[in-house]
């Protein structure tokens, strides 16, 4: 019986959240990085299909979820190759649009609609609009992205 008020604050400091996966405060300079990562990804990778460029950009474990399908690096080389195999193929350029850039613990997550648009020739052939996520985390390298979640959205 006198041990109730002890095993209740166990109890309580027990289910509390680590400071570790509460939100904490991010700098401009961490924001930056941020968008550095999501639009360099984007501009070398997506547009540039530049697969030399993954490691800048990813983690060895990085996967996407793309419209209900794992990616992972090695699944975005084969996209790449299928693309370069294409020399008509369009030139992709990117615009994002940030929704919302926060830190938790060590880590940072970014949510934002990407938007690109497709020309060949200087002429508009296509346009695309995705919301994504996307996590990034501190590597020995720098900032990498862990993981992507990306939905077409139907406009």
């Amino acid at each position: 019986m006198k041990y109730y008020p002890l095993i209740i604050l166990l109890i309580i400091s027990a289910c509390q959240p680590s400071a570790k996966d509460q939100n904490t405060p991010i700098t401009p300079a961490e924001k930056q990085i941020a968008k550095d990562l999501i639009q360099g990804a984007f501009d070398d990778l997506w547009a540039g299909v530049d697969s030399t460029k993954i490691s800048k950009y990813h983690t060895d474990d990085f996967i996407i979820l793309e419209n209900g399908e794992v990616w992972d690096n090695d699944r975005i080389k084969v996209f790449m190759q299928g693309q370069l195999k294409n020399p008509d193929r369009p030139k992709r350029t990117n615009f994002m649009d940030y929704i919302s850039i926060e830190k938790y613990g060590p880590s940072i997550q970014i949510a934002y609609n990407n938007k690109a648009e497709f020309t060949r020739a200087d002429t508009l052939v296509g346009k695309g609009h995705w919301l994504e996520s996307a996590l990034a985390v501190p590597t020995e390298n720098g900032w990498r992205l862990k993981m992507m979640h990306s939905t077409w959205v139907n406009k």
